[in-house]
């Protein structure tokens, strides 16, 4: 009897021309549903998920969404014959992490981009049908203006900002502490005064 195959064993695969596409998705999945409610919103991996599955239906419009998806498998593109857990340079850091984790860390920059771009633009409508329409949904917005606010009443200092932001984006302790150019322990200790000022003014939000 046959056993049925489950779709997250194309990761164990070699990245090839045939599985690229599948792994890029996988990927880029489950990195937005990694970052639900941190900076990516519900409405955005819903959008992923029925992208995947309905691409290729004729007549689907897929979101804007799956330009996560396709950022991930163009980064796969140049690791053909490898896998996700062999070793590449980060692009950014230019340091020997994972296939995976370098592919995730594009996704989740991406995220991070679309966050600050929204959380510093007000007042886009576009015209449609000679009325007027936000052109992010009011959730989505809204999840924005929120999560905005938070980080101003907690009334960070510049460092700690910095800091936030870089866990924001995706990025490791390590990563962090090297960008910056502090000590790791530096870092602990920002982290430790961020999660103090979330708690303290959590419930007045």
């Amino acid at each position: 009897m046959e056993t049925k195959r489950n779709c997250y064993d194309v990761l164990d695969e070699v990245i090839s021309l045939d599985n690229v596409m599948n792994i890029g998705e996988l990927i880029a999945l489950k990195t937005v549903q990694r970052l639900v409610l941190i900076k990516a919103p519900r409405s955005l991996y819903v959008g992923l998920v029925r992208d995947i599955n309905y691409k290729n239906v004729p007549g689907y419009i897929i979101t804007d969404g799956y330009d996560l998806a396709q950022s991930a498998i163009c980064f796969l593109c140049e690791h053909y014959g490898k896998r996700v857990i062999d070793l590449c340079l980060d692009p950014k850091t230019g340091k020997a992490v994972t296939v995976y984790a370098a592919c995730s860390r594009i996704v989740s920059h991406e995220i991070y981009k679309r966050w600050l771009f929204n959380r510093n633009t007000r007042g886009i409508y576009i015209k449609k049908d000679c009325c007027e329409q936000d052109f992010f949904k009011d959730d989505l917005e809204e999840s924005f203006k929120k999560c905005a606010k938070i980080i101003r009443n907690m009334k960070l200092t510049k460092g700690e900002r910095q800091t936030l932001d870089c866990y924001i984006a995706g990025m490791r302790f390590v990563d962090i502490a090297d960008t910056l150019k502090i000590d790791r322990s530096n870092v602990w200790r920002r982290r430790e005064r961020i999660q103090n000022k979330y708690n303290a003014i959590k419930d007045k939000v």
